[in-house]
């Protein structure tokens, strides 16, 4: 069935780099869509695969990079039957991306109104003073105060807040279907933060722009997203609605993470914490990714990769504890500890 209102489809997206071990692949068939209007937000601990994910969806990753399978069809059209040409001209326009460091985005020597401008004039039929004129009022547009002395400013004469305003408003400026923002506000301090958030709504009310939100940090997801993709070592482990995954997450990393968050009224209660690290591309563990951290892997988790199953309608999970339908994983974990069973148990006692 075709649905009107889809923007983005990733189809078994694969990007790999060349090393000297040979070839790893850092994302490794990740599935996902993206409606128009809609907030997704891609989770995970650094070394995931999120921000290769968005590389490889705008064709910018780089040599020793290279995207070597599946699809991502952007309104219907594949990408990467684009030539760099069409690329270019859709990356800005179309797409938009806001970078993780504003500071090493944009460029030192030329100020911040004429940078804003040459994305304007690059893909809209403007004049260089009414280009001027849209970088002004852009800039007021994501509450730049003074935006009219601050549009000939150069990028080190701004705090980091202003600097990531400034990449909103240029990413902004030719009001994109879809903006991917990378960790657009982890540099950032509490009160900036919120406002940069308030910002991002108020563009996908008044635009209906789509947004990809790639960050670890759960406040910043419970706060703007429809949806929640959380991924480990560059595969989709668990994809749903932001209420139910918050609510009662499915896959046994999802709910790590719910319970690494700080809660206010449990101020007393020690933060529990995922054992181990995410594994490097090069040294991928057999069967599921996540069984030498996972207090409920068993000795299929070892040896066969679960597949991505659709538990029920829009919410998917990857785990071999769902294969026979949906399972409680606190009622699995005190099960398996009381009699010691389960590939991981002894690590949880």
């Amino acid at each position: 069935m075709h649905n009107e209102n889809l923007l983005l489809d990733v189809q078994n997206l694969r990007t790999c780099f060349q090393t000297d071990q040979g070839e790893v692949a850092a994302v490794d068939g990740v599935d996902f869509k993206i409606n128009k209007g809609e907030v997704v937000a891609v989770v995970g601990e650094s070394g995931c695969g999120k921000s290769v994910t968005a590389f490889s969806i705008l064709k910018l990753v780089s040599r020793p990079g290279k995207v070597t399978g599946g699809k991502v069809l952007f309104e219907g059209k594949d990408l990467a039957q684009f030539s760099d040409q069409a690329m270019q001209k859709l990356r800005g326009n179309d797409i938009s991306m806001i970078f993780q460091e504003p500071l090493t985005s944009l460029n030192p020597v030329y100020t911040v109104g004429y940078q804003i401008s040459e994305v304007i004039l690059l893909h809209q039929k403007l004049t260089q003073k009414e280009a001027r004129e849209k970088a002004v009022d852009m800039l007021k547009k994501v509450n730049i105060p003074r935006a009219d002395k601050v549009v000939d400013s150069f990028p080190h004469e701004l705090s980091g807040g202003m600097r990531q305003r400034v990449m909103i408003a240029m990413a902004l400026s030719c009001n994109p279907k879809l903006l991917i923002a990378d960790e657009p506000t982890t540099a950032l301090d509490v009160t900036i933060q919120a406002q940069i958030l308030e910002l991002m709504k108020g563009l996908r009310n008044d635009f209906n722009t789509a947004i990809m939100m790639i960050t670890h940090d759960l406040g910043v997801v419970a706060e703007m997203a429809d949806r929640v993709i959380v991924m480990y070592a560059g595969k989709v482990v668990e994809e749903g609605d932001v209420f139910t995954l918050f609510k009662d997450p499915k896959h046994p990393y999802t709910k790590g993470l719910m319970k690494s968050i700080p809660k206010i009224h449990e101020l007393k209660v020690e933060l529990e914490s995922i054992r181990g690290t995410v594994p490097t591309p090069s040294n991928m563990p057999k069967g599921c990714r996540f069984h030498p951290r996972c207090p409920l892997a068993a000795e299929k988790c070892v040896e066969q990769p679960p597949k991505l199953l659709e538990l029920k309608p829009e919410y998917f999970v990857s785990c071999w504890l769902h294969d026979g339908g949906e399972v409680n994983l606190d009622d699995e974990l005190a099960k398996r500890a009381a009699s010691f069973t389960g590939y991981g148990a002894e690590k949880i006692l």
